[in-house]
C-alpha cells in the first residue's frame, strides 16, 4: 500500500487573492508564498463560500454549501454535526489531526467543539475573556498564556482600538511574541518535536492576520511607503452606489471619517502583516524540508475570505465584489503537482474537503458541491459557476460567479448589480440595469436557483414560483443613547472604547466597565489573580 500522505493546511484571514506576488502584485514582498506557488499549483479564480470568518470555516471545515448547515453569518452553523468534518474522518482514519492558531469555525471559542480535531493549540483573539458573560466564565487560550508567562498580555494590539477597526497603528508587540511569529513557531516546533511518529498527521496552521485592525507589526513600519499603495476600486458612481443599504452600512461603520492618507497608510500595514506571515511560512515550509517530510507532505494555502481595503467605498469583507469574495489559494505536492502551474478554472473552498479526503485515500460524503482539486489540476473537471452565500433573511445576500460574470443580489431591498469580469476586472461599471443584458442576468438568476436548490436551502432565497424572495429596502436600525453611538459595536473590552468610559451610564456599563474602578490595567491584574490557574 501506498504510504498515505501527511496535509498541512495553512491559513491567514482576510487576504485578498492579489495580495501576494504569485498573483501579479509587484509591490508586496511574499518570497514564500511566491515560492509555494513555483513549486506547486496557484488557483487565479478561487472563491470563499461565504465572504464571512464562521461561515467560510464552517464551510471550508465541512465541504457543505453554508446554507445546507446554518452558517450564514457569525452566529454559527447550528445544522453542522462534530463528526462530518474531514478532520473527524481523517481521524478515524488513523491520521493524528491537530490545529494551530485560530479556528473560529464557531463564534465562541472552540475550547469544548473540536469538529473532528484530535488537539488544538489555539489563539482566538481573547474571545474567552472578550465573550465571557462573567468573571468565573472566562478562558484563556494558549496564545493568552504565552503572553501572561511573559508578562506581556492585554498588550496584544494597540489600545485604543477595537478588533474591527481600519485604523492604522502600531502593535505594541515585539515580534518574538507577536501573534504570528507565535503561530509559525508552535507550527514549526510541533513539526520538529511534537508531531506522531506512528501515524499519518494533518495540521491545520491558521494565522490570525492580516484581518484588522491593521496594526503594523512593530518591526515593519517603514517596509511599504503608503504612497506605494495602489488606489482603491472606486465605479461610475463613486462610492454611493446604487444600494442605500452599502451606504448606511460605511456610514455606521465609519469608513468616511478617515482620510485618503490614513486609509493607504492601512492598506500598507495590511501589507506588512501579511509579509509578517510570509516569513513563518518559510519558516514551516523549511522545517518540513529539514524534518524530511517535505517530498510526502499536500500543502494546501489560502485564506477563508478577502479585504476590501477600500473598494467601492467597502472595507472588511460580506459584499460580493472581487476584494472580499476571492481569495489565495495554492497546493504544493512534489510527484503529484506539476510545478510552476496555474488553473483559471472557478474553484471553491468548499473543493478542499474532497481534495483532503481523496489525497488520504477516502472518499467524501455526499451532498457536497466540492470537487477535488486535483482533478482541475488534471483537466478532467472544469468549473464555470461558483454561488456563494451571505447572511440570513431578510438581509440574504447571493453572488454567483462566472469566469466573464457576475451577478449580485441583495434581498433587502431586491437591488441587483451585474458586472462583465472579462472586460471591467475591477467591477467599474454595473450593468444590471441594461436592457440588452436582461439574458444574461435570467441565466445566472436560473443557474443560482439549481445551484441553491441542489446544495443548500431554496427556501433561504427563492419562493414557490422560482422569484427570488426580494423584500422591501428598510435601513437597519442602529440603537442610539444619550452620548452617542456604543462604546464598542463589537467587544466589551474597557481599552477599546471610542469614549471615555466616565461618559457611558451606568446602566450600559458591562461588568468589565464596573470591576476595578473602571481603570482597564487593574482590570487586568485583576482578572489575573483571580485565575488560579496562571502563574
Amino acid at each position: 500500500m501506498t504510504e498515505r500522505p501527511n496535509i498541512i493546511l495553512i491559513t491567514t484571514d482576510q487576504q485578498r487573492y492579489d495580495a501576494l506576488g504569485a498573483s501579479g502584485n509587484s509591490v508586496i514582498k511574499t518570497p514564500n508564498m511566491d515560492r509555494l506557488a513555483s513549486e506547486g499549483l496557484l488557483f487565479e479564480n478561487a472563491i470563499s463560500p461565504c465572504p464571512l470568518c464562521v461561515p467560510a470555516r464552517a464551510s471550508l471545515i465541512s465541504g457543505y454549501a453554508c446554507g445546507r448547515i446554518g452558517g450564514l453569518d457569525n452566529d454559527g452553523a447550528s445544522d453542522l454535526k462534530e463528526d462530518d468534518t474531514f478532520a473527524a474522518a481523517l481521524s478515524r482514519s488513523g491520521y493524528h489531526t491537530q490545529a494551530i492558531g485560530k479556528m473560529h469555525f464557531m463564534p465562541c471559542p472552540p475550547y469544548k467543539v473540536k469538529y473532528g480535531m484530535d488537539h488544538m493549540i489555539l489563539s482566538e483573539e481573547m474571545r474567552g475573556l472578550r465573550w465571557a458573560p462573567t468573571p468565573e466564565d472566562i478562558t484563556f487560550d494558549d496564545y493568552d498564556q504565552f503572553l501572561i508567562k511573559n508578562n506581556a498580555w492585554g498588550w496584544e494590539k494597540p489600545p485604543e482600538i477595537g478588533y474591527n477597526e481600519i485604523k492604522p497603528l502600531i502593535n505594541p508587540l515585539p515580534p518574538e511574541l507577536h501573534i504570528t511569529r507565535w503561530c509559525g513557531e508552535t507550527a514549526s516546533q510541533w513539526l520538529h518535536q511534537d508531531r506522531p511518529e506512528d501515524k499519518p498527521f494533518f495540521l491545520w496552521t491558521s494565522f490570525v492576520k492580516p484581518h484588522v485592525p491593521y496594526d503594523c507589526p512593530v518591526h515593519l513600519t517603514e517596509l511599504y511607503n503608503p504612497d506605494d499603495m495602489p488606489e482603491p476600486w472606486i465605479g461610475d458612481e463613486g462610492v454611493k452606489g446604487r444600494n442605500p443599504g452599502l451606504s448606511a452600512k460605511r456610514h455606521h461603520l465609519e469608513f468616511d471619517l478617515y482620510s485618503r492618507t490614513a486609509l493607504k497608510r492601512a492598506r500598507a500595514y495590511y501589507y506588512a502583516n501579511i509579509t509578517f506571515i510570509d516569513s513563518e511560512i518559510g519558516r514551516i515550509m523549511d522545517t518540513l524540508s529539514s524534518e524530511g517530510l517535505s517530498e510526502n507532505t499536500l500543502v494546501i494555502f489560502t485564506s477563508d475570505h478577502g479585504d476590501l481595503l477600500g473598494d467601492h467605498g467597502q472595507w472588511y469583507k460580506s459584499v460580493g465584489y472581487e476584494g472580499s469574495l476571492r481569495v489565495p489559494m495554492i497546493l504544493r505536492w512534489p510527484g503529484h503537482i506539476t510545478p510552476g502551474t496555474k488553473n483559471s478554472d472557478i474553484v471553491n473552498l468548499t473543493d478542499i474537503y474532497p481534495t483532503v479526503l481523496k489525497a488520504a485515500g477516502l472518499e467524501p460524503g455526499a451532498m457536497r458541491p466540492g470537487e477535488d482539486l486535483l482533478d482541475f489540476a488534471k483537466g478532467h473537471i472544469q468549473r464555470d459557476l461558483s454561488v456563494s452565500e451571505f447572511g440570513h433573511p431578510p438581509n440574504a445576500h447571493l453572488h454567483v460567479r462566472q469566469l466573464k460574470w457576475k451577478y449580485l443580489w441583495y434581498q433587502n431591498g431586491g437591488f441587483e448589480e451585474l458586472y462583465d469580469l472579462e472586460n471591467d476586472p475591477r467591477e467599474l461599471n454595473d450593468l444590471s440595469r441594461d436592457f440588452a443584458h436582461k439574458q444574461i442576468m435570467d441565466n445566472l438568476k436560473d443557474a443560482a436557483r439549481e445551484w441553491v436548490n441542489k446544495w443548500s436551502r431554496l427556501d433561504l432565497y427563492f419562493d414557490e414560483t422560482g422569484n427570488l424572495l426580494s423584500k422591501p429596502y428598510q435601513e437597519e436600525i442602529v440603537e442610539k443613547t444619550e452620548w452617542g453611538r456604543s462604546a464598542n459595536p463589537f467587544s466589551r473590552m474597557p481599552w477599546e472604547s471610542r469614549i471615555p468610559p466616565v461618559l457611558i451610564p451606568e446602566g450600559k456599563r458591562s461588568w468589565w466597565w464596573n470591576m476595578a474602578g473602571l481603570d482597564w490595567s487593574k482590570l487586568v491584574h485583576s482578572i489575573l489573580r483571580g485565575k488560579k490557574d496562571i502563574e
